[in-house]
């Protein structure tokens, strides 16, 4: 079992940003007491920016760190899924309000180029929303445009 002093231990020998991440990621893990999601969008360093008003997409980034590279330094599939499953889900939120209470029924990524270094950008609109179902699109791209990834989901609204 890990006690205070074991962890202040295992803090020692970590660089000042190591550090600064594991504050970070504290921080968040107390805030998901109240906000579910807190700590995943913490730990991705996701941001919903807003909606177009020309297109009607609805924008969310993440930043990609070192952390969530894998050993060929580049992003983590599961973590580009978690940053559109997270932006999809931030969108319906949007569009139904925080109260609201829906759930991933499927997700559908094709993954186009590899995302390196950066900001990330999910571009995401409704193509459809009923009663119950709504279903989405999202398209990831880097500060340079490049396309990353592109998806379709179906969300389902719990009534």
């Amino acid at each position: 079992m890990m006690t205070r002093e074991k962890l202040h231990h295992e803090l020692d020998d970590l660089t000042p940003k190591e550090v600064e991440t594991i504050t970070h990621l504290v921080q968040a893990l107390k805030r998901s007491r109240k906000s579910p999601l807190a700590y995943v969008e913490e730990m991705i360093h996701y941001e919903y920016v807003g909606q177009d008003e020309n297109t009607g997409e609805y924008l969310h980034r993440m930043q990609i760190t070192n952390e969530l590279q894998n050993r060929y330094q580049i992003l983590h599939g599961g973590i580009t899924a978690t940053f559109i499953d997270t932006s999809l889900g931030s969108t319906v939120f949007q569009l139904l309000g925080e109260e609201a209470k829906a759930v991933t029924l499927d997700l559908n990524i094709h993954f186009l180029n590899k995302g390196e270094n950066g900001w990330l950008y999910a571009h995401t609109k409704v193509v459809k929303q009923g009663k119950t179902i709504i279903m989405l699109e999202c398209r990831v791209v880097d500060e340079n445009h490049k396309i990353i990834a592109t998806a379709s989901s179906t969300f389902f609204h719990i009534k």
